[in-house]
């Protein structure tokens, strides 16, 4: 029977705030929160045997990553001013 096994919560955290800075990725605070937590959810993942959820803070990661190259092309190609007729 295995050990038991507890789902990291800052991987959680990450991919909750991956999937919300997708979709709100003109606010800055949820992808960036969503790459710190998914780096420290991996690195906990990886020392402590007993933690799930690398899959959850890796899907965080890549989320928030996703997030910032959005708003960079958001920024970059300036077309972040919306008018209505």
């Amino acid at each position: 029977m295995p050990g038991n096994s507890r789902t990291n919560g800052m991987a959680v955290a990450s991919l909750v705030l991956g999937i919300v800075g997708i979709v709100l990725c003109v606010f800055f605070v949820p992808w960036v929160l969503a790459i710190v937590f998914g780096v420290i959810g991996i690195r906990q993942c990886n020392a402590d045997p007993s933690y799930t959820g690398r899959g959850m803070a890796i899907a965080g990661l890549v989320l928030g990553l996703v997030s910032a190259a959005l708003i960079v092309l958001i920024f970059s190609v300036g077309q972040f001013d919306y008018q209505f007729n």
